[in-house]
């Protein structure tokens, strides 16, 4: 039996029961969404095992998660990232398999007896053309056509997805609808537009889908999730049992020692969150600049916990003139800085705009060959902190 197709209304609904703990609300999400995310997984990664694998992975994150979602109707949205993102890393750790000699998963047969024959009917078999056309592609433009007909962002956000202009985008896409025209002429009729045959195929059942296993198989695919999630539930909170501000090198740090939690990170008043690094003894974030936040920690199963931290200590100020001399005809300059300074990114400016660098420079110091007259010295420091002063040379 087929899932009716819901509204964005009905699924926030079940959303919202799901955050309340009914497993079967979360269940019957996961039946009236799963079908789109599939096909969308199996058009980028050209694999049944690996698309049903990021699916999982993009239900499992929405369990995570769904209690931050500020918006219960952008439910499609934020699993369509997901799914996106799953698929992207499952392609890397393949690109990874591959590269030390391990078999790629999308290289056996697939040997599902639940998959549909060819003769099947109509729409579903063109699901099944559709995505064979897509395999073909090359992955960027795979990447367009999912983000572009079955996601439905819009060019610039396709564009900063893939990290290119709006018009390669543009260029991607055609190719694509070039290519796959050619690859579907048995299956797309002439009066159907393909951007129309794409989002149908993103809204049909593909082969494995529930509507067409058998009942307890059905059952064990919607309770997939539900099984791995409470396990999940079942872990302990994170605790966070010591934190630390220290100093080197005029640069701040913070380490952190949490027990139970899979990442961590600050936040600061603004909202902003710098990650840490996960090492042996604990998490780790060097630089960090003076100020007030919050240590959050999360673990596995989705729950949190912070505490406050100060960070002071941290230079912020620009080096410092010592001294500037002149002797055999250049004009030294001494500056003093805890964090060192950066000779490449620190130049004075004469007051015709004339840009002066070091011709060679050593730990404070540095040399210029300088005429006299008044000039504008720029210094930086290693650690990034620029600042201005004036500087007059007599000879």
């Amino acid at each position: 039996m087929e899932e009716k197709r819901m509204g964005h209304r009905q699924l926030e609904q079940l959303l919202l029961r799901a955050r309340e703990g009914d497993e079967q609300a979360f269940a019957q999400l996961y039946r009236a969404t799963c079908r789109a995310q599939w096909v969308q997984a199996r058009a980028l990664l050209g694999s049944d095992a690996l698309a049903e694998e990021a699916v999982q992975e993009s239900y499992l994150s929405l369990f995570r998660h769904m209690g931050e979602l500020g918006n219960p109707r952008a439910l499609v949205a934020y699993l369509n990232r997901s799914t996106y993102f799953a698929c992207q890393n499952l392609r890397r750790v393949e690109a990874r398999r591959a590269a030390t000699g391990e078999e790629l998963l999308d290289a056996l047969p697939d040997g599902d007896p639940r998959t549909l024959p060819e003769a099947v009917a109509d729409q579903r078999g063109r699901t099944a053309a559709l995505l064979a056309a897509l395999d073909k592609l090359p992955q960027r433009q795979r990447q367009a056509v999912v983000l572009r007909y079955f996601q439905r962002q819009t060019l610039p956000q396709i564009a900063a997805v893939l990290g290119c202009s709006e018009m390669t985008v543009k260029r991607e896409l055609d190719r694509a609808k070039k290519a796959l025209r050619g690859n579907l002429s048995g299956w797309l009729p002439a009066v159907l537009p393909l951007g129309i045959a794409l989002r149908r195929a993103g809204e049909q059942p593909a082969p494995w889908q529930l509507g067409e296993v058998p009942l307890p198989v059905a059952g064990v695919a919607a309770g997939l999730v539900l099984a791995v999630t409470a396990g999940i539930a079942l872990l302990p909170t994170p605790q966070i049992l010591e934190t630390a501000v220290w100093q080197a090198g005029g640069r701040a740090g913070v380490t952190a020692r949490v027990a139970g939690a899979e990442t961590a990170w600050l936040e600061d008043g603004d909202g902003n969150r710098y990650a840490l690094e996960r090492g042996e003894d604990g998490f780790s974030l060097l630089p960090v600049k003076n100020g007030s936040y919050t240590l959050q920690a999360e673990g596995g199963n989705g729950r949190r916990v912070q505490t406050a931290v100060s960070v002071a200590g941290a230079d912020e100020e620009p080096p410092a003139l010592a001294e500037a001399y002149g002797q055999a005809g250049l004009v030294t300059v001494r500056l003093t800085d805890p964090a060192g300074v950066d000779w490449e990114r620190s130049f004075l400016l004469g007051a015709d705009g004339a840009l002066y660098r070091p011709l060679e420079a050593e730990g404070e110091r540095a040399r210029f060959d300088l005429p006299s007259g008044s000039y504008t010295l720029v210094a930086q420091d290693l650690l990034g902190n620029r600042g201005e002063g004036e500087l007059t040379v007599s000879q």
